[in-house]
């Protein structure tokens, strides 16, 4: 099975391999820890590395890495000594990372899921215990931990139907890799039973809830900064301001436009927009200036006779959450899956979504029936949905208040997690 994961993976890496290095250089900072995705490290990192004994957890993206930074400051509450190493697969992902990792935890970039390169970091590292963020599966990382003896954990497991048709697909192979798994914590009854149909044993199986519940409620470090920034923008307080957040390819028009026909009965709204991958700031900065609005960049002086604020930067979306009067998180109007809403609901501001949260599917369901969150059927609904919350106060309020107490009744799945892996931890 390993044999013939190793020969797939070359076959598609030699194919797609043009892709992925256009994709590096497009998204910048493609040198920095170039040789580290083939697990080829530099002699200080050795160095660090010394005789092994890490915890290892591997976090795809942002999103991914934020719950990693909440498991690694519960981890080392209770195991202050413990040896930590933070990979992540995007550049994006890493420099989340690189800020706000706790001193001594070494964060390097995931190596290329192929058995040379894993084995360079497993013969490094030498982890009591691996830990994958989320959905990612890792065949070739998961098959070798466990033929090396090294215990597989899953956290905050998720899996979409459309994902668990794509494993289903693969027959044996998904069954032979959820099986390695020696705990997989599942958000739901729902992912669990998934997660139990393509393989995954019983005895393995938890049912510990989302960590982003608890994750959202950990303040950003930067939100004086964003507010101060906002301030020399003209933003003071008692403005609205309207923060769209992660937003994908063909959101950003429907954004802009919508902000237009807003300004004209709400004249001092600021906009805020924050796409899922800052690299995209050129192609929405021409969008921005066809559709007439104004808007300054992050990293670059503010402009107090901007329209709004491109945010192009990573690490800073959840601080301008804390400052805005209405949130709308993108991914979710073009069919692509949605993104997490916990993290804007956590601040405070009602939240608005579309339809497509299939990613998501059951924290968006929670938050509508709960009158927590407004999930606008399609893109025409979106501004008559914001006039509203932006004419009534009351009415902002009072889907806070609900967004809150969501939040606190889904909190504890840091706890229980943590609880999950004591016995791996300490072996």
């Amino acid at each position: 099975m390993l044999f013939l994961l190793q020969v797939l993976f070359a076959i598609g890496f030699l194919l797609s391999s043009p892709f992925y290095l256009l994709k590096m250089l497009r998204r910048g900072n493609f040198a920095r820890g170039f040789w580290q995705r083939f697990g080829i490290y530099s002699a200080e990192l050795r160095r660090e590395a010394g005789k092994g004994g890490f915890v290892w957890i591997q976090a795809v993206s942002v999103g991914e890495t934020r719950v990693a930074l909440l498991l690694i400051e519960r981890l080392r509450r209770r195991w202050p000594d413990l040896r930590i190493v933070l990979s992540t697969t995007t550049s994006t992902g890493q420099t989340l990372a690189r800020k706000q990792a706790p001193p001594g935890v070494m964060v390097i970039y995931f190596p290329l899921d192929f058995l040379p390169c894993t084995n360079r970091a497993l013969d490094l590292f030498r982890p009591r215990l691996v830990i994958v963020v989320e959905t990612e599966v890792w065949p070739t990382l998961v098959l070798q931990s466990q033929r090396c003896g090294i215990p597989v954990a899953m956290v905050n497991g998720r899996m979409s139907e459309k994902s668990f048709r794509g494993y289903r697909c693969l027959g044996k192979l998904s069954q032979r890799v959820f099986g390695a798994f020696d705990l997989l914590c599942a958000q739901g009854a729902r992912d669990a039973e998934r997660f139990r149909k393509l393989g995954a044993r019983d005895a393995a199986l938890r049912t510990t809830g989302s960590l982003k519940f608890d994750e959202a409620q950990v303040p950003s470090p930067v939100g004086a900064q964003a507010k101060e920034f906002l301030r020399a923008c003209g933003v003071g307080d008692g403005r609205p301001v309207w923060v769209c957040g992660s937003t994908h390819a063909g959101e950003e028009e429907i954004v802009f436009r919508v902000f237009r026909e807003l300004r004209a009965k709400f004249p001092s709204l600021f906009l805020v927009l924050a796409p899922r991958h800052p690299e995209r700031t050129k192609e929405v900065l021409v969008v921005a200036e066809r559709c007439g609005v104004r808007v300054t960049l992050r990293t670059q002086p503010p402009q107090p006779g901007a329209d709004g604020l491109l945010l192009n930067t990573t690490g800073e979306l959840k601080a301008f959450y804390e400052a805005a009067t209405v949130i709308f998180v993108g991914k979710s109007l073009r069919g692509r899956g949605g993104q997490n809403i916990i993290e804007a609901a956590a601040t405070g501001a009602p939240v608005l979504f579309g339809p497509a949260m299939q990613n998501f599917e059951a924290i968006a369901d929670d938050f509508v029936r709960a009158g927590a969150g407004v999930q606008v059927p399609d893109e025409t609904a979106l501004g008559p949905a914001l006039e509203e919350l932006l004419a009534k106060p009351e009415r902002r309020r009072e889907i806070a208040d609900r967004a809150r107490q969501v939040i606190v009744r889904g909190s504890g799945a840091a706890e229980r997690t943590l609880e999950a892996m004591t016995g791996f931890v300490t072996r």
